[in-house]
């Protein structure tokens, strides 16, 4: 089973632009190209996934490039993403990866509707003719079934719903955004659209689901998730951008990285914060995104300009790279503040 919808979001990071011929290869990420549309300037988006020292996307670029009707009509109508999936981050990541196979290609329209996914040895007439298929609007184009075992129709459906509410996101247009991700959801969840969820109810200010999805997001804790979502995982790691007068605490960290750790061990580690506030404050609920964790923390009145603590004891259940979320409520305030811990368990 080819773990296509996975790879979409891999990757986030700023790169450059390679150029072959007439092509000019973009090394951005999904979010960069479908957030900026002064970027999609042709009809289509073709992202072409890669390993690194991968004998047959060599092969494949080397075909392509040597047709040059080929190369003309994807530099006309394609903005073409080239990514890099690295094998060298960890030990186990070629035992993963070496299941599927690469490249991968995967095609949207401008508009952001799922294309075409493509998976393996390719050829240039092999591309030419999904190209033509494309172009002709026959439908989904693809070789092997996707992950959810959902019809072609419900798939395509569930990405551009999640596609819609990202982009209603960004725009700002927070109902209708609300509106698709939810229609996202009831088709299938899976972590981005939970996450894309996440984000919509915290600017919406909606606590309670920002919370629930939030936590439904990182409990998606599959060995493709830690590998291929690690960069969308930090977005959620990160501490919230304004906190109010009554949640102005500062935290020593809000992300602690226990590193590699054996299975049979329970680690712990303690998260350390300043009251700024000039009154007494109160942790009042700590929810926690798996029952791997005990957390023990202040129950007192934490006194302005003294320390509070949230302890974390974690017990590893499955080798493997992990992230857990732990979520704080302060009192009289609706604000959430998240913590994370991470690491590899060996």
């Amino acid at each position: 089973m080819k773990e296509v919808i996975y790879i979409l979001f891999i990757l986030l990071c700023f790169g450059c632009v390679r150029h072959h011929s007439n092509i000019v290869f973009e090394n951005k990420s999904f979010e960069e190209i479908f957030g900026d549309t002064s970027l999609i300037d042709k009809d289509h988006v073709l992202f072409f996934i890669r390993m690194k020292d991968c004998i047959s996307c060599d092969l494949l670029q080397e075909d392509a490039f040597n047709d040059r009707k080929l190369l003309q009509r994807m530099s006309d109508k394609y903005v073409c993403v080239e990514q890099y999936v690295d094998l060298n981050e960890d030990k186990f990541i070629p035992q993963l990866l070496y299941e599927y196979s690469f490249p991968m290609i995967v095609v949207f329209s401008k508009s952001g509707m799922l294309e075409a996914s493509i998976i393996g040895n390719r050829t240039a007439r092999d591309l030419t003719l999904m190209l033509d298929k494309i172009e002709a609007y026959r439908g989904f184009v693809s070789n092997s079934r996707n992950r959810f075992a959902l019809n072609d129709t419900c798939y395509v459906g569930l990405i551009k719903k999640t596609m819609n509410a990202f982009l209603a996101l960004k725009s700002e247009d927070l109902g209708k955004a609300k509106d698709e991700i939810e229609a996202s959801i009831e088709i299938q969840p899976y972590f981005y659209n939970l996450y894309i969820g996440s984000q919509i109810y915290k600017r919406l200010g909606d606590t309670i689901r920002f919370t629930e999805y939030t936590d439904r997001a990182l409990k998606m804790n599959d060995r493709f998730d830690n590998l291929l979502y690690n960069s969308i995982k930090e977005k959620i790691c990160a501490p919230t951008e304004e906190l109010d007068i009554v949640t102005s605490i500062s935290f020593e960290k809000t992300i602690h990285d226990f590193g590699r750790i054996s299975s049979e061990d329970n680690m712990e580690c303690s998260f350390l914060f300043k009251n700024n506030n000039p009154f007494p404050i109160i942790i009042e609920s700590i929810k926690q995104s798996c029952d791997c964790m005990e957390i023990i923390w202040d129950t007192k009145p934490v006194l302005p300009q003294k320390i509070g603590t949230v302890k974390v004891i974690y017990k590893p259940s499955s080798k493997g790279v992990f992230m857990k979320g732990i979520f704080l409520t302060i009192s009289k305030s609706n604000k959430i503040i998240p913590l994370h811990i991470k690491g590899v368990v060996i």
